[in-house]
């Protein structure tokens, strides 16, 4: 049976990684790699920004921590992009479609500690926002 751990937060600025940890109106959310659990098996995500800004950008995923047996795992999620309106138009909205890594297959110790990090990387376009499910066996 798998076990999942679902993570979301701001991305408040570019080219800088963020720790993710908020688990909505859960207050002591915790980051420890459920008992019994061998690898990551798949990773659900979906990254946007808001647009305030112009240009491109894109989304990476970190995996880390101790509980990441092989090291860090940097995943490419997403790119996203915007151009200010012209005159008589309107912005088309950015959003990202939520994708899933079948098969990740990352090796974790059970009941160590995972770091679960994000980056927007290129041009600034406004507080991102992720949210990412890792699904445990």
């Amino acid at each position: 049976m798998s076990k999942t751990l679902t993570l979301e937060g701001d991305l408040a600025t570019v080219d800088s990684r963020t720790i993710i940890t908020a688990q909505g109106s859960v207050t002591a959310p915790s980051l420890v790699v459920p008992s019994g659990a061998k690898m990551i098996k798949r990773i659900i995500m979906a990254a946007a920004a808001e647009g305030l800004g112009d240009g491109s950008g894109v989304f990476f995923l970190r995996l880390g921590g101790n509980a990441v047996t092989r090291g860090e795992q940097t995943i490419m999620v997403s790119a996203a992009g915007r151009i200010a309106v012209q005159t008589g138009s309107d912005a088309a909205p950015m959003y990202c479609r939520a994708w899933t890594l079948e098969d990740a297959d990352i090796e974790v110790t059970p009941s160590d500690t995972l770091t679960v990090a994000a980056e927007m990387a290129g041009s600034d376009l406004g507080t991102g926002r992720v949210v990412v499910t890792l699904i445990f066996e």
